[in-house]
């Protein structure tokens, strides 16, 4: 499950506009540890483009497959920590630290990133449009 925590806003966030970027990624990270493609799926834009900290590129429909449905990446857990909310017009970008736990390749994995997320607002709700992983180092 997902635990967010030391969420941080600029002075141009609305404390509401935080909340729901923390229960987005809540609800993304309990998608992935169920393997709940449909419910991923709902929080991510049609035009969604993502980087692993592999450096793989995965529009939405690969993405889904890749960590629901193709059984390749299995999480067991992940955690936001440090998590930066900025708004732009139109946009929101967040930052945060993951801390991921999942199986890939017969390996069990822990380990920690540092991700950079951008979400746009769709029918009054904010949807998951870009995103990059990387080491934390």
């Amino acid at each position: 499950m997902s635990a967010c925590s030391k969420v941080i806003s600029n002075e141009s966030t609305e404390p509401v506009t935080v909340k729901a970027i923390r229960e987005l990624l809540a609800a993304k990270a309990d998608a992935l540890v169920r393997r709940s493609a449909d419910d991923l799926a709902a929080l991510i834009h049609a035009d969604f483009v993502y980087v692993n900290a592999s450096g793989a590129r995965f529009d939405k429909a690969s993405y889904v497959e890749t960590y629901c449905r193709s059984g390749k990446v299995v999480f067991r857990s992940q955690q936001v920590d440090d998590l930066e909310v900025k708004r732009f017009p139109n946009f929101l970008v967040a930052t945060m630290i993951l801390r991921d736990q999942f199986s890939a390749g017969g390996r069990e994995i822990r380990a920690t990133y540092r991700s950079l997320g951008v979400f746009s607002e769709a029918n009054g709700k904010w949807l998951w449009a870009a995103g990059q992983t990387m080491n934390a180092g």
